[in-house]
């Protein structure tokens, strides 16, 4: 059988207590890490669980021999490892070296400073991705469903790692409700994956490609040779906040453009992001045809439109000018 060992290193007798109960019902590891394999042998062992606490210019494989040695020349047989715990046997039970139980309960001693400040630096780090998750994000991040969640994951990822952080705390602190964050802590990282996971399949399945028709934005509207069989799909995308429909075209002459439309909820949607669209061109020439319409330079000529109608807002990109085009635009999508 498998079992999960995840424990703190404050919660080395619950480990200890853990392989003891389990060998009583014969029960003993063939293998362990975070996932152990036991296979029950009928041998009763008592398990004895200390940790390898070394100096800092001590290499690992030196402090790790000579810890074992220490142990086996006071009859201490070594059975094994799994991160900082070094784990041994004995046929009878029997307590650790006293001089052991001191070294853990002063190395211990120092870990409620250690979480609470690692906590801290968390929680300042989290404060400053929650800035930027929650910034005035353009449109682009909101195509699908599956974008928003992953937009927002960032938030319940470090939401997790902030539970972690709390569960280390309290363990250093030795209070009882430590299982019920570490439950909580389980419950925030399977909700992370499955967010990540779900997020990641509906992004996918929420962008497809249809066939053009009479509503899309081509450059025969210009008056130009146009590609429609080697461009014959445009792109749709669809959220609970907006739902668009992008199209790009290149034809024979060189002549290319490329065209969305934004179709929001309600009004309100529109005019938010549809404003914070043109924050993104304030270093660049702009023509203001109305308080609607707007023409930028974003190479040699205003190549750029940036329309507003009700709930819908254009934006219409060529390497052409539209200076001479905008209202031949305006009257399409009207």
């Amino acid at each position: 059988m498998y079992k999960l060992l995840d424990y703190d290193i404050t919660e080395y007798k619950q480990l200890e207590n853990t392989l003891n109960e389990l060998s009583k019902q014969g029960y003993n590891p063939t293998s362990l890490g975070k996932i152990s394999r036991f296979e029950k042998n009928d041998k009763h062992y008592y398990y004895h669980v200390d940790l390898l606490i070394k100096k800092a210019t001590t290499p690992k494989r030196k402090a790790l021999h000579d810890f074992i040695n220490d142990y086996e020349k006071q009859m201490f047989d070594y059975y094994g490892k799994i991160g900082k715990f070094i784990i041994f046997t004995t046929d009878n039970k029997r307590a650790l070296p006293k001089e052991r139980q001191k070294a853990i309960d002063e190395y211990l001693s120092t870990r409620k400073i250690s979480a609470t400040t690692y906590f801290v630096l968390v929680l300042f780090f989290a404060f400053f991705v929650a800035q930027l998750v929650l910034q005035k994000n353009q449109v682009q991040e909101f195509l699908t469903n599956g974008s928003i969640l992953i937009h927002y994951l960032p938030l319940i990822l470090f939401a997790t790692i902030l539970v972690r952080c709390l569960y280390k705390i309290v363990l250093a602190c030795q209070k009882n409700f430590n299982k019920l964050i570490k439950k909580f802590f389980y419950v925030m990282s399977v909700l992370t994956c499955l967010v990540a996971i779900f997020g990641c399949i509906l992004d996918i399945s929420e962008r497809k490609d249809t066939p053009l028709n009479k509503n899309i934005l081509t450059l025969e509207a210009f008056d130009k040779e146009t590609n429609k069989k080697e461009y014959p799909q445009y792109k749709q995308t669809k959220s609970i906040l907006v739902e668009t429909s992008s199209y790009f075209e290149k034809n024979n002459q060189g002549d290319l453009m490329y065209s969305k439309d934004y179709h929001f909820k309600s009004n309100e949607k529109t005019n938010t992001f549809f404003k914070r669209y043109l924050d993104t061109y304030n270093d660049v020439p702009v023509i203001k045809i109305d308080k609607n319409t707007y023409l930028f330079k974003l190479d040699t000529s205003y190549d750029t439109l940036l329309y507003k109608k009700g709930n819908h807002f254009y934006f219409v990109s060529a390497n052409f000018s539209l200076k001479n085009h905008y209202q031949t635009i305006i009257k399409f999508y009207r």
